[in-house]
């Protein structure tokens, strides 16, 4: 039992020491942003990438502020609307569309209703009823 705990705390501090080092801190960042270079390029899209640093300072890529706050933009923008649709995995109109719905189906079942009553009307006055071996047209 003791072996055990201390085996954990070994691996613990192992871990500990891998993601406080600077060097390696120094290499994940530079391959990040590597990465993050690469698939701006390969993809043709805007990429932002911010990393904090074991120390708490900040860095982005690309360094350039103004481009990383128009990516940053972009995507608060394009988040808002994802949110409602994961809410909600059928889409919810607008009352403004949904009242057109509404008065486009009524509109549409009008005219379904008065194309059957035409075709019932013009089935009526084709009927040939035989009368005494004549034909005769109902009108």
């Amino acid at each position: 039992m003791a072996d055990e705990d201390q085996s954990k705390k070994a691996e613990e501090d192992q871990s500990k020491k891998k993601t406080n080092n600077p060097k390696s801190y120094q290499v994940r960042k530079e391959c990040i942003k590597r990465k993050s270079m690469e698939l701006a390029t390969l993809c043709d899209i805007k990429v932002c990438t911010v990393i904090t640093g074991p120390n708490g300072e900040l860095q982005t890529w690309p360094d350039n502020l103004d481009d990383c706050k128009e990516v940053l933009d972009l995507y608060s923008q394009n988040l808002k609307p994802e949110k409602k649709q994961k809410e909600s995995s059928t889409p919810v109109p607008e009352p403004e569309e949904e009242q057109g719905e509404k008065d486009l189906l009524t509109l549409v079942e009008s005219k379904l209703a008065a194309v059957n009553r035409r075709i019932r009307f013009l089935e009526n006055k084709n009927v040939v009823v035989a009368d005494k071996g004549k034909r005769k047209r109902i009108e």
